[in-house]
């Protein structure tokens, strides 16, 4: 068993950070190698110490879903939350808040059940991109501008429930709308321009 981690200062009060990360469904959302089907709360009531969940999640670029069974082994507010994952390499997840001066220090930590270079790489280069879009959404989450109050609602209610492929399509159509009103401005200057003044 190995343990591998990676660390961020976010700009973030405890309070919200300690809401965000005890949140499994918004975490396993979060993830840039995976995409959540569906969470299953095995346990009625709030999460607390003890909550069993299932999770169905389908990997990004494979044929592959799996379900894994997950428990929240440790939920101390504005401190640490881990989550114990049944099955496979990886053992736990958690994440360790410090007060920090500007905000927090945000430990994102695996425990793996393996000793292989190889996995402990790729493992890592994993969790380094998924603490990342954590550190993001949490800034979105302390925001109180309105501007920022809808980009974490649109994020809520559309992008984290779409899956990875569905994202990188929206991204591309996006680009693709945003390239075609380009060139039918310069298309329209142009005209304006050159052409119809003459």
């Amino acid at each position: 068993m190995q343990y591998i981690l990676e660390s961020i200062n976010l700009p973030v009060s405890e309070a919200t950070a300690f809401k965000v990360l005890s949140d499994l469904n918004v975490i396993l959302r979060l993830s840039p190698y995976f995409s959540l089907k569906k969470l299953r709360h095995l346990m009625e009531g709030e999460t607390r110490k003890g909550s069993r969940y299932e999770a169905t999640i389908e990997y990004y670029g494979k044929e592959l879903t799996e379900t894994r069974g997950m428990e929240v082994l440790e939920l101390s507010r504005d401190r640490r939350i881990s989550f114990k994952v049944k099955d496979g390499i990886l053992k736990e997840i958690s994440f360790n808040i410090e007060k920090d001066s500007d905000g927090i220090r945000l430990t994102h930590q695996f425990l793996i059940d393996s000793d292989d270079e190889t996995i402990l790489k790729g493992t890592y280069s994993e969790l380094v991109f998924w603490l990342r879009s954590i550190g993001e959404y949490l800034k979105l989450a302390e925001e109180r501008t309105l501007w920022r109050r809808f980009f974490k609602w649109f994020m809520d209610r559309v992008w984290l429930r779409l899956t990875l492929s569905e994202r990188k399509i929206a991204i591309i159509i996006t680009k693709i709308s945003v390239f075609e009103l380009v060139l039918l401005l310069m298309l329209v200057i142009i005209w304006n321009m050159f052409v119809k003044s003459r």
